[in-house]
């Protein structure tokens, strides 16, 4: 196991965030503190990764590794072999690579997410999570 430390105070605001991505019914916004990227998604209701991210994203499932704390809203998680989960407000959450997830209701789902985030709603990242 490694250990992290951070180096250096950082302090950085979502309302005024170092990127923005705004893929279809999604909006991302990240943020840099020291050497970790965090970020803020707000997905609108009809949002469905299988319809509105698996067209850029060129793979068959999310292969993004998820690790977040839901602020509001309502988020269904299916994994490739059909173990279904649902995040809620005041959840925090671990996905593996390999799921399908779709809001559920009619408010958004917010969520700050602290892994593997600087790729989010880049196109044709294909679950990379490299700086860009």
């Amino acid at each position: 196991m490694t250990a992290n430390f951070i180096r250096a105070l950082a302090v950085k605001s979502f309302d005024i965030p170092d990127k923005k991505r705004c893929p279809d019914k999604a909006e991302f916004d990240l943020v840099t503190v020291d050497d970790y990227s965090v970020a803020r998604l707000i997905l609108a209701p009809g949002w469905r990764w299988s319809e509105s991210a698996k067209p850029t994203e060129l793979t068959d499932f999310c292969e993004h590794n998820h690790l977040g704390y839901c602020v509001s809203g309502s988020l269904e998680i299916q994994t490739s072999d059909g173990v279904r989960s649902t995040i809620r407000a005041h959840d925090t959450y671990a996905l593996p690579p390999g799921h399908d997830e779709w809001v559920v209701g009619s408010e958004p789902f917010v969520a700050i997410e602290f892994l593997g985030t600087a790729s989010f709603g880049r196109p044709r990242s294909k679950g990379s999570h490299a700086l860009i």
